[in-house]
């Protein structure tokens, strides 16, 4: 048992020694040596204007039979009506579960599993974005999709109640997770309880939003000339050119000024909030 203990404890003591031999011997961080670093290779990126205003960006990438994009969109919660916050919200989400005049949001969700695609829409707070993820030969698919529910959206009655009881769900549940709430009650204490970056959406302002709201609200920001659209994938520079021409061409340009947003004062007083 006597022995037993004592090659136990001479193991150990092997062990502790190694250990100490290795990390003195260890070389500093600054003695190590690195191979040097390949070469980054940016791509082509080829950017034009389609008649209608629309900035378009365009990327090569042969890689993947797939194609990608990406649009940004001048608008966002920021520009909700102080009555009716959640209006940028509801909007973004209805113009892509809500569908177009000429196919509802379920045909859409239907034609787009068929092929493996995704078309998405949505509306943060300081921006609107849209984006497409398809295999090569589907994209005239996915952009005729994307064009038609961003020009001519129907904000059919039961996908805005849909959404709006999305918006109360959210409502009752933001107080779950302790982070949540203190990063909006942060934001409040930044730029105040009353600024367009700090509003939340409330039950009595879900209320108040109407099919009418979110028409007019689309009507205003919707525009050609307040878009951004980045594309790569597999394709052709010229032959995606002409048919996002061809796709968002009837998408009419008009004249766009985005409106402007309260100035925000960056100097502030050193405090401890309890929450």
């Amino acid at each position: 048992m006597r022995l037993r203990h004592f090659a136990k404890f001479s193991l150990s003591l092997i062990l502790a020694l190694a250990l100490v031999q290795s990390v003195f011997g260890q070389k500093s961080y600054l003695d190590i040596k690195y191979p040097p670093l390949k070469p980054i290779k940016l791509p082509k990126v080829t950017r034009t204007v389609l008649p209608n205003g629309m900035i378009v960006l365009l990327v090569e990438d042969h890689e993947l039979p797939l194609v990608e994009a990406s649009m940004r969109l001048g608008v966002g919660g920021v520009y909700d009506p102080a009555d009716k916050v959640g209006l940028a919200a509801i909007t973004g989400e209805v113009i892509r579960s809500g569908g177009s005049i000429a196919h509802s949001g379920d045909e859409i969700d239907e034609a787009l599993e068929q092929v493996g695609a995704i078309v998405e829409v949505g509306i943060g707070r300081t921006s609107g974005y849209a984006t497409v993820s398809v295999l090569k030969e589907y994209t005239d698919l996915a952009f005729g999709i994307l064009g038609d529910i961003l020009e001519y959206p129907a904000f059919p009655e039961d996908k805005i109640e849909l959404a709006k009881i999305e918006q109360r769900s959210a409502i009752a549940r933001r107080n779950d997770d302790p982070m949540e709430v203190i990063m909006r009650e942060f934001t409040r204490l930044i730029y105040g309880p009353q600024s367009p970056y700090a509003r939340q959406p409330e039950y009595a302002t879900i209320d108040r939003i109407s099919r009418a709201d979110l028409v007019a609200f689309h009507r205003r920001f919707f525009h050609p000339n307040n878009a951004i659209l980045g594309v790569w994938g597999d394709f052709k520079t010229d032959e995606m050119i002409a048919q996002l021409k061809r796709i968002f061409g009837g998408w009419q340009k008009v004249p766009f000024n985005r409106p402007s947003l309260p100035e925000v004062k960056y100097t502030f007083d050193y405090s401890v909030n309890y929450i």
